[in-house]
């Protein structure tokens, strides 16, 4: 149900909830393990983005507000229920903006949603070492490659089946997924590729091994998955060693290869922003690295991608290479976690490699005590623009991320938490004229966490 006022759905849903509240409290004993076994959590969050395009002499975004109510119950240790609610607001919003960055429904105003409603099993918690849940319904999930997304007004969603287990030091995970209700939207639709064609179902699976050594050193292994019906396959493998060298000191080293090919008839149109589609397969082969001394944490990681596209230059206009493409459809999102993308642009071209060198201070020794800031570099060349005439042109690009993050004192306001992240992209001219951008990427975070009972 699409609503042009957020402040009404919340206002009725905040009534209909107390009033039920109240009755199920009447009429239910206070022994009641249903009741017992239930809690109410919140999150009222207000975001602002302000994502400017220097090419275009544009800028997106928004000022919005969002309610998040996520409701939970079980009977005993097997079966559980969820259900959550989602609320988005336009608080400001400049008139030559075109368009709010997903903080708000397609028509820039706000909505409402039933984000998840789910059914759950569950092994009993007497098995200490091993662990079982499914759940049935719409539902927040991250299982295997398929992925949802918390970083607008409300959380995205998926419809369907999500199976997750660990027996000791091994975790597994397996999803079908039909539907998704993006972060910018009130309902659940059918999974769709570019041309608007439907997806029938995504299916992942992950596993996740970690060995334990002598001296607090770990070794984890991690395979993930997911496979989009006649569109797209993926396979993504990471391997990380974990040491401590004194007792402030952590090092982790570690690399990873992600492949994603063409699976089907769907896989067809253009992707992200109108960027050609690679013709068969894509892979990234990444090394990555950090340090952490204290209060100071150091990371490092460098990328190469290939995702070549047999598209070339019209008569007029220039085209850019094809890119690493990691969703499972148009209305979709998929899990990316190569460490040498930025805020802005996440730098996956054909042919490109990608450095990263990034710090943190966490203040957590003085009075600025919940503060973290950072700041990171990011530059990847080797990729080629496809000018005019058929001839092709070397390019690079950079970025420069700033992050800070306070989570408030308990003592003042616990669950208060903001968070802030800015990224100045830049690239050459010719890459410029391809993509149409570069960007002065602001985004702010105020998020409240509360518990109602």
């Amino acid at each position: 149900m699409h609503l042009k006022s957020g402040l009404q759905p919340l206002v009725l849903f905040a009534s209909g909830f107390w009033n039920t509240a109240v009755l199920s409290g009447e009429s239910l004993s206070d022994n009641s393990p249903f009741i017992n076994n239930t809690t109410l959590d919140g999150k009222l969050r207000t975001v602002y983005y302000d994502v400017h395009n220097t090419v275009k002499d544009s800028t997106l975004g928004a000022w919005t507000g969002g309610l998040s109510l996520d409701l939970s119950s079980s009977l005993g240790d097997i079966v559980g229920l969820g259900a959550s609610f989602y609320s988005a607001v336009k608080l400001y919003m400049p008139e030559e903006n075109a368009y709010s960055y997903q903080l708000l429904n397609g028509d820039n105003e706000g909505f409402s949603k039933l984000g998840q409603a789910y059914i759950e099993v569950k092994l009993p918690s007497t098995y200490e070492d091993r662990s079982l849940s499914f759940k049935a319904g719409r539902q927040n999930l991250r299982t295997g490659l398929i992925s949802g997304s918390s970083s607008r007004t409300v959380p995205s969603n998926w419809n369907g089946y999500n199976l997750k287990g660990t027996i000791g030091d091994l975790k597994v995970g397996f999803a079908l997924v039909d539907q998704m209700s993006l972060r910018n939207q009130a309902g659940f639709h059918s999974l769709m590729n570019f041309s608007r064609e439907k997806i029938d179902y995504i299916i992942g699976a992950e596993a996740i091994y970690t060995l334990q050594f002598s001296h607090e050193r770990e070794l984890r292994l991690k395979y993930r998955n997911a496979f989009a019906k006649d569109f797209l396959k993926a396979h993504n493998g990471d391997i990380l060693f974990t040491t401590y060298a004194g007792e402030n000191l952590k090092i982790n080293l570690g690399g990873s290869y992600y492949q994603t090919q063409k699976s089907g008839r769907l896989w067809e149109g253009k992707g992200w922003g109108g960027s050609p589609l690679f013709d068969d397969k894509a892979s990234v082969i990444n090394l990555h690295g950090g340090m952490t001394a204290g209060s100071w944490h150091f990371r490092a990681g460098v990328s190469h991608f290939k995702a070549p596209s047999s598209e070339k230059a019209s008569s007029n206009a220039y085209t850019p290479p094809g890119a690493y493409y990691y969703d499972f459809g148009a209305n979709t999102h998929g899990y990316w976690d190569i460490n040498t993308s930025g805020y802005a642009e996440d730098m996956l071209y054909d042919g490109e490699t990608t450095w990263m060198m990034g710090l943190t201070y966490n203040f957590s020794e003085s009075w600025l005590k919940g503060l973290k800031a950072g700041y990171s570099f990011h530059y990847g060349s080797g990729m080629k623009v496809s000018a005019p005439g058929g001839h092709e042109i070397a390019v690079a690009e950079q970025e420069h991320d700033i992050h800070l993050v306070y989570a408030f004192p308990k003592t003042v306001l616990e669950g208060l938490k903001f968070k802030l992240k800015y990224g100045l992209y830049r690239n050459d001219k010719a890459l410029q004229k391809a993509i149409h951008k570069e960007e002065n990427d602001l985004r702010v975070w105020l998020d409240y966490d509360f518990r109602i009972f």
